[in-house]
């Protein structure tokens, strides 16, 4: 096998053979496609095997390699087998795949060193070298196998699949990473094996009938095959927990890392179960006495770490999928999508010349066939009767929903882009290469030429009284057309071809560019604003859509991701899982899909609302506190960017409250929700309001900053935690009742919740539990700065958090009870569910645990991409909010936290997906067995 192949345009192959003759003189094997091909071979499958065959993908970057289709179909193919890529910059070119961006180029330019390059190049090909060498091993014998109709006997043996297994173990999250067909080949195998060892148990069991001595010799036999049996099996879950999480790491959007989630919860109920079901048949066929009974110790022993972390990568990918469906099936880059009003079909339009029809649920209806050439737009009428087609051919073709072909308009003598029905679905629209606009009445006649364009028209958009028609084009300009096709204003703010326009339900009109922006305007023309990704996620746009209601905006990128943003123009959210640039997206009619066509040949249906999960954003930085109100029908957010936000249920923003410049460290509503508490960091006070937001009382006392404000069950005390190492405690007027005093930093204070006793936790390791006359009743050592205290709901137990990353919980006479440990890092708050039975804790390792009052684990939430700083239950304890320095607050459902639960929520997601487009038998049968909720 090749140490790598080279992808370069035949424009730069003298530098090609330069770089290819330093290498043979270092023994590298290298695969260039003028090596080798015989003349009678089939090209492209050749070039297919060469890349499969490869440890490396070297890539040579110029301006000619860039324009090259035959280069951008190896990337795709290299990318497609997740071979390892290293770019070369010969000359320099911004338009490299994105792919290729992500990683550092080794640059040969001219002005550049050859040999310091050279050598970077080597050190690149030689990093780890075992695992690519195994990747590329096992590639190719995973490609016979399938190639072979997957005939057992190509399959893994013996020393052979555990090397491949422990290679996938330790590989997960490696580059190259590991394929879907290798994780196939490689779990056929080890299920292959475990046929074989069945085969063996029933000859094994057949010895056993003949005599109890030689059942006993048996036994001994089968107890070694059972355990093989287990450990292959422990082996295959450790594997599905790596290889979950190595998904979620790369793409926790989409479905292959709930799959993954799946597989390992699968696995792990397997286990639980195995040697029970074995044993039971085998003990009651056979009736071995005594001797054999002991083998029921043989059970399968699951550490508790690995339960840990199959809950983990199965909740991780639970609560962060959203790709709900995908549709596969066309063969070439899927250029358009388009949900008809109704609601009840898709329609795709691809490269491949057709266009296909689906149903809601992912199942291919029809494929229309009739274009000669590319299919570059789809479109369906106003009553979802009539789909309309547009193609380089130069035609427009109507079809009827159930696929067959009503009209071609008349053949232009140039590619047509775009086509669009009018809102009444009187006029179609057109536009093509020329930049010619055209309307066309239903019957196909031409009505009107719309000239002024002077490059190609990519898009075209109604405005919903359909007075306006907006045009996109290549000229880097967005036109306005009256419904007479006269030409009322041209829009011209944007610096490079303009790819994609969309009015909203207000005829707002959105435009979309290759210059990396979308810009707003109002429907006369007038400029509103620019939204624009950072510099580190800024890409070409190629599409831009509302949704039906308006506020959301939703775009495809370069970068194969797409971004929703909110129509005040906050980027709220990106969906990434893509392997090739987003052409275009679309949302459903109800608006809680979004459709995203891709070059990578897919359509992914991503939920917009998440049933188990909401992401509240809108702070402009880290979000330090979270608390629900009493009722629970609102939630304070406190940030660094100086405001108070507060949320309802649905994670909807309902009022701000502007603090001051400093950063906000904490906020709480009063428990008869009346007044909201705040206190920043640098002042020395604290400011009371009601919840319409108007200033109340500040009390005045403290001599340095104010960490922490807890509030009384009765509502009439609030107490404060100060950096002048003592906490006050004030009625709701702001008079001063008491101050207790610590040695240094006070970080927390609580109340009991029978209102009796207050906690406070400080920085030198002190926890100290007094009455409500403040009195002392005990002081507690914690043995490291505590953050933050916390009762349980029958005040009988209390909790610190600090910066030794563990809980401690005590007794009220300070007595330890348990020490909850497991994160990696500080931990800044702990609180207690409403019922007592489960313990919250946020730390800075990024991640919120869960654990059972008696303190084992239950499961670890992750996504946060910062230090979570803050958590809160909802009163009636079924959603835990967890706000965070990556300036989001994250809305969590945690009823009934069990690994059933997880399935059954992740066999609910994918239904659709895995009853009309599952690529593997093994992926359909997944939830078989499984008992599913259907609450979506």
């Amino acid at each position: 096998m090749a140490e790598a192949f080279i992808s370069y345009s035949r424009k730069d192959k003298e530098f090609v053979k330069k770089l290819y003759e330093a290498l043979k003189q270092q023994k590298r094997d290298i695969w260039v496609d003028w090596e080798g091909i015989p003349s009678t071979a089939d090209w492209w499958k050749e070039i297919c095997e060469g890349i499969e065959g490869a440890d490396n993908f070297i890539f040579i970057i110029s301006p000619n390699s860039v324009a090259s289709e035959v280069c951008a179909k190896e990337i795709t193919h290299a990318l497609d087998h997740n071979k390892r890529l290293v770019p070369i910059v010969w000359q320099y070119s911004e338009d490299v795949h994105p792919e290729l961006k992500k990683i550092n180029y080794i640059f040969f330019q001219e002005s550049n060193d050859f040999e310091q390059a050279f050598q970077s190049l080597l050190k690149a090909l030689d990093t780890d070298l075992a695992h690519v060498k195994q990747h590329t091993r096992l590639l190719v014998r995973a490609l016979e196998w399938d190639q072979k109709k997957r005939n057992n006997s190509y399959l893994l043996e013996g020393s052979e699949l555990e090397e491949a297994e422990q290679w996938f173990t330790q590989g997960a999250g490696k580059e190259p990473l590991i394929t879907p067909l290798q994780q196939e080949y490689i779990g056929e195998s080890r299920k292959a094996q475990k046929v074989r060892h069945r085969t063996r148990f029933i000859a094994l069991t057949s010895g056993l009938v003949i005599s109890t001595g030689f059942a006993i010799v048996a036994a001994i036999g089968w107890k070694e095959a059972i355990n093989q049996r287990i450990e292959a099996q422990k082996s295959e879950l450790r594997a599905l927990i790596s290889a979950s999480d190595a998904r979620f790491t790369s793409n926790r959007n989409t479905i292959d890392a709930l799959i993954e989630g799946l597989k390992a919860g699968k696995k792990l109920k397997e286990l639980d179960k195995v040697q029970v079901n074995i044993l039971d048949a085998f003990i009651e066929g056979l009736k071995v006495g005594k001797k054999l009974k002991e083998l029921d110790k043989a059970k399968a022993d699951i550490p508790i770490q690995e339960q840990q972390e199959v809950m983990k990568v199965l909740g991780q990918a639970v609560y962060w999928v959203r790709e709900r469906d995908r549709l596969q099936g066309h063969s070439n880059y899927i250029q358009s999508v388009s949900f008809s009003p109704d609601g009840e079909a898709i329609a795709t339009a691809s490269g491949d010349k057709t266009v296909k029809l689906w149903d809601k649920q992912g199942r291919l209806l029809n494929t229309l066939k009739g274009h000669l050439d590319q299919v570059l737009s789809v479109g369906f009428s106003p009553d979802s009767q009539i789909l309309a087609s547009a193609s380089l051919d130069g035609t427009v073709k109507l079809w009827k929903k159930d696929g067959k072909e009503l009209q071609t308009f008349k053949k232009l003598n140039t590619g047509i882009r775009v086509v669009s029905f009018s809102h009444d679905g009187r006029i179609l629209a057109s536009g093509d290469d020329d930049g010619i606009v055209r309307l066309w009445n239903i019957q196909g006649q031409e009505l009107k030429m719309l000239k002024g364009h002077t490059g190609t028209i990519y898009s075209l958009s109604f405005s919903h009284d359909d007075q306006i028609l907006a045009s996109a084009s290549y000229d880097r300009t967005v036109k306005l057309w009256n419904k007479d096709g006269k030409e009322l204003k041209t829009l011209d703010k944007h610096d490079n071809t303009v790819t994609s326009v969309s009015f909203s339900s207000d005829d707002t009109l959105a435009s979309a560019s290759l210059d990396r922006t979308v810009k707003l305007w109002n429907p006369d023309g007038k400029f509103i604003s620019t939204l624009k990704r950072s510099e580190q996620q800024s890409s070409p746009i190629y599409s831009v859509s509302f949704s039906p209601d308006g506020q959301i905006l939703a775009t495809g990128n370069n970068d194969n991701s797409v971004t929703l943003w909110q129509k005040n123009g906050l980027e709220f959210t990106t969906f990434t899982g893509h392997s090739s640039r987003v052409n275009q997206v679309t949302f459903s009619p109800d608006g809680r899909t979004l459709a995203s066509a891709s070059q990578d040949k897919t359509v992914k249906l991503w939920q917009i609302d998440h049933p188990w999960q909401t992401i509240l954003s809108g702070h402009q930085a880290g979000v330090n506190h979270v608390n629900f109100s009493a009722d629970g029908k609102a939630l304070a957010t406190a940030s660094d960017d100086g405001t108070v936000k507060l949320w309802n249920q649905q994670g909807k923003q309902i009022k701000l409250l502007k603090i001051n410049d400093y950063k906000i460290w904490d906020a709480n509503f009063s428990p008869d929700g009346q007044i909201i508490a705040a206190v920043s960091s640098d002042e020395r006070v604290v400011r009371l309001w009601n919840r319409q937001g108007k200033l109340l009382n500040i009390l005045l006392k403290h001599s340095d900053r104010i960490h922490s404000v807890s509030f009384s069950p009765d509502s009439n005390t609030i107490a404060t935690a100060s950096q002048d190492k003592t906490v006050k405690l004030w009625n709701r007027q702001g008079q001063l009742l008491n101050t207790l005093n610590h040695s240094a930093t006070v970080y927390s204070v609580t109340f009991s919740r029978d209102g009796k006793m207050i906690a406070t936790g400080s920085n030198d390791g002190i926890v100290k539990i007094w009455n409500r006359q403040s009195q002392l009743l005990n002081t507690i050592n914690h043995n490291a700065s505590v953050y933050s205290v916390s009762f349980s709901p029958d005040s009988q137990t209390l909790a610190s958090a600090g910066g030794d990353d563990r809980v401690k919980l005590w007794q009220l006479d300070g007595r330890a009870i348990s020490s909850l440990d497991g994160h990696l890092a500080g931990i800044g708050q702990v609180t207690f569910s409403p019922d007592g039975q489960m313990i919250a804790t946020a730390s800075d390792d990024k991640t919120v645990k869960l654990w059972h009052k008696d303190g084992t684990l239950i499961i670890t939430l992750t996504g946060h991409t910062g230090e979570v700083n803050g958590i809160s239950f909802s009163p009636d304890g079924k959603t835990l909010v967890s706000g965070s320095k990556d300036g989001t607050a994250i809305l969590w459902n945690v009823e009934n936290l069990t690994l059933d639960n997880l399935m059954g929520r992740g066999c609910d997601w994918l239904h659709d997906y895995l009853a009309n487009n599952s690529q593997g038998q093994s992926d359909r049968e997944l939830c078989d067995g499984v008992k599913t909720q259907a609450k979506y």
